[in-house]
């Protein structure tokens, strides 16, 4: 099947002008690629938010994000930083500045195809060949002509707030007026996303779940980067990452979301990011914290 590489987020906020966005890049680096199973075995508690670790901080950090090598990170960023950690194998969330509200940019794109594989199931149906190919360019190649027709397909804003009302993802408010970039969300939000995707769900079966985790852990190279990065190959990636500027090309909105199993680790991840002076400075903030998590969740010595 011919795939579409992206040009980058043309879909923006509504209320912004829509500023162009270059196709630039980093590095590229390692995903794993190799499909992987559902977390069957993993109990569901209720949402990410009732499992909050103890441990904290005056300025609002949990869990791993008030322990001193990571607080100590965040603090010298210069950009805004949200973020949460779900371990899957403990039930503990960790969160960085939790209940700030970030646009998603391309991150939405594991949104809508939840939404559309819901919405699939519920109807009885499965995708169609041309839904299939389309959510393929949208995930791994964060392909915006692609992720505008499926937003059309799930009936925009409505559908997915709809579906995000029954994870509940409380503090996601869909983009208006086909922008879907516009939907803003909090980095426990995503996590609970993540979790409809990797644990067993009332929402989606493990067919309409494998399916996604796979485009998600076969991201074309020049998209996986983040959450990716400090993870040692042979390690499983799933991610989908997100980048768009606020403005005037001198704020940039960027994020990077994911599940990591594998070297006695098992975890989802959100990352979000704003008030970067360029896309590369918060890709390298993100790549930054990304070991940090790596290596505190390291299981104890035998």
């Amino acid at each position: 099947m011919a795939l579409v590489v992206s040009i980058g987020v043309a879909v923006l906020v509504a209320s912004r002008s829509s500023p162009s966005l270059p196709n630039t890049r980093v590095a590229a680096l390692h995903n794993g690629g190799v499909a992987r199973r559902v977390s069957a075995d993993k109990e569901v508690p209720t949402t990410a938010s009732s499992t909050t670790t103890s441990t904290t901080n005056p300025d609002g950090m949990t869990g791993l994000f008030a322990t001193p090598g990571i607080d100590d990170y965040l603090r010298a960023q210069d950009s805004d930083i949200n973020a949460a950690v779900y371990n899957l194998d403990t039930g503990a969330l960790s969160l960085c500045r939790p209940g700030a509200l970030e646009y998603t940019a391309s991150i939405v794109k594991v949104d809508i195809l939840a939404t559309l594989l819901h919405q699939a199931e519920q109807q009885g149906t499965g995708l169609s060949d041309e839904e299939q190919d389309l959510a393929t360019t949208m995930i791994e190649n964060s392909d915006d002509d692609a992720a505008t027709d499926l937003w059309g397909d799930i009936g925009q804003q409505t559908g997915l707030a709809a579906f995000d009302s029954l994870i509940p993802l409380s503090d996601t408010v869909p983009g208006i007026d086909g922008h879907w970039g516009g939907t803003t969300t909090t980095g426990a939000d995503q996590i609970n996303l993540l979790r409809e995707l990797v644990q067993p769900s009332s929402l989606l079966g493990k067919s309409a779940q494998s399916f996604e985790l796979g485009l998600m852990e076969n991201v074309e190279s020049d998209q996986a980067w983040g959450v990716s990065v400090g993870v040692p190959t042979g390690v499983s990636v799933a991610l989908k990452n997100g980048w768009l500027p606020l403005e005037d090309d001198s704020d940039w909105q960027v994020n990077s979301i994911g599940w990591v199993d594998g070297d006695g680790r098992d975890y989802l991840i959100a990352i979000l990011t704003k008030n970067n002076d360029t896309e590369g400075s918060g890709i390298a903030t993100i790549e930054g914290l990304s070991p940090l998590v790596w290596n505190a969740l390291a299981p104890p010595s035998a």
